[in-house]
């Protein structure tokens, strides 16, 4: 990884999200470029205000960034103001740097000003152009990723997240536990999965990573994604945001959606066809 977007509102949440990405950018060299979007309507707010709240927002930012480097000398850490749509100025602004990762907190609890992470989260998994790492507020261990869930079904897509899984697995000397994920009693929707069992398996082996493999069967994916997820001790759990069947998930379909709520871990969302190796 070369570029790491931080979306920042300053919120507890946002702050973890920097936190956890922190320990992304160490391990991987890469550059930490936190993002800041003044989203208020120009409309109603004088030019005044307008001007003092870039201002204040620019100090804050450059607070954080001097906190940081204190504690990480050989951090590459910088930041960039932006104006408009949060989601869509997050989305441009990564794709016109080519990052690799975004990473942002799930809900604020507090914040410089109206924040925004929690509302916005959502579209900016969904507009991402890259895989976006979402950061609950209440995960304050950083970002120290030992332990990956990797849930595989029997959807077309499925197998189309590994590649990035493998990616941080191998930068964190990280563990892989592939969780079989069967929906279906029928022999031949389970022989589907099977294949793409052997297919991750065979893939991440070739990578220097040796998966362990966990099953479950339930008709609800997404609780027992969460569930094995905190039987198993994870630091991540990977998911694909846009799957092939339409009435199985869409982008940030329920299952996506519920995954992102309930998870007491970080979420890696994958989008096929968008993914960068």
């Amino acid at each position: 990884m070369k570029t790491i977007i931080v979306a920042m509102d300053f919120s507890q949440g946002a702050l973890n999200a920097l936190n956890y990405a922190v320990g992304i950018a160490l391990s991987s060299n890469a550059e930490l470029i936190l993002t800041w979007v003044d989203s208020n309507p120009e409309e109603k707010i004088a030019l005044g205000e307008k001007n003092e709240i870039r201002h204040d927002a620019k100090l804050e930012l450059q607070r954080i960034i001097d906190q940081q480097k204190e504690k990480h000398i050989d951090l590459d850490i910088n930041f960039k103001l932006k104006r408009g749509k949060v989601y869509q100025e997050i989305a441009t602004f990564a794709s016109s740097c080519n990052a690799d990762l975004i990473v942002v907190g799930t809900h604020g609890t507090s914040g410089f000003e109206e924040f925004w992470i929690g509302s916005n989260a959502y579209k900016i998994i969904s507009y991402s152009p890259c895989p976006v790492i979402s950061v609950p507020t209440s995960f304050t261990l950083g970002g120290k990723i030992k332990n990956i869930i990797l849930p595989i079904d029997d959807s077309f897509d499925t197998t189309k997240k590994v590649p990035m899984a493998s990616l941080i697995a191998v930068s964190f000397n990280a563990k892989i536990q592939i969780l079989g994920i069967y929906y279906s009693n029928l022999t031949s929707i389970k022989k589907i999965t099977d294949g793409y069992i052997k297919d991750t398996k065979r893939f991440l082996i070739g990578k220097g990573i040796k998966p362990e493999i966990k099953s479950c069967s339930s008709n609800n994916i997404s609780l027992s994604i969460v569930k094995h997820a905190k039987e198993l001790e994870a630091d991540l759990i990977v998911i694909m945001t846009d799957q092939n069947k339409a009435a199985y998930d869409i982008i940030l379909g329920v299952n996506s959606q519920y995954i992102l709520n309930k998870s007491s871990v970080p979420i890696l969302s994958v989008k096929p066809g968008k993914m960068k190796i």
